[in-house]
């Protein structure tokens, strides 16, 4: 019986320092992450801090682009409908469907397309 309780002892023995190992695993890819983390939320901050003191040392205020586009269509009634056809065509339109992402020669111009989306026009 004694050897039974031997043997059991042994084989917990065992099983408890497999399962240290395990833990000292992972505690070192915890670590790991904890520091990525913290790296990341050091680059993150730093980020905002340069945002907050480019927008707040500006001597002008900035237009984003969206703004600029709704003056143009609500000011001068510029109809973005229009201009989005003559920007993609129906027959470039088609090409683009069959071929997919690209650059795109129209007349005079370029547009590069990602995923089904028209991403910017270039000059030719």
């Amino acid at each position: 019986m004694q050897h039974l309780t031997g043997t059991k002892i042994k084989n917990l023995q065992v099983l408890l320092t497999k399962k240290e190992l395990e833990k000292e695993e992972l505690n070192r890819e915890f670590n790991a992450i904890q520091s990525r983390r913290d790296k990341l939320n050091n680059q993150i901050q730093k980020y905002k801090n340069e945002i907050k003191q480019l927008s707040t040392s500006s001597d002008s205020l900035i237009v984003s682009e969206h703004a600029i586009i709704r003056y143009l269509q609500r000011v001068y009634a510029l109809d973005l409908e229009k201009i989005t056809q003559e920007i993609v065509p129906p027959t470039l339109s088609k090409k683009i469907k069959e071929l997919g992402s690209g650059t795109y020669r129209c007349d005079g111009y370029a547009v590069k397309v990602v995923d089904g989306v028209v991403v910017t026009v270039l000059d030719n």
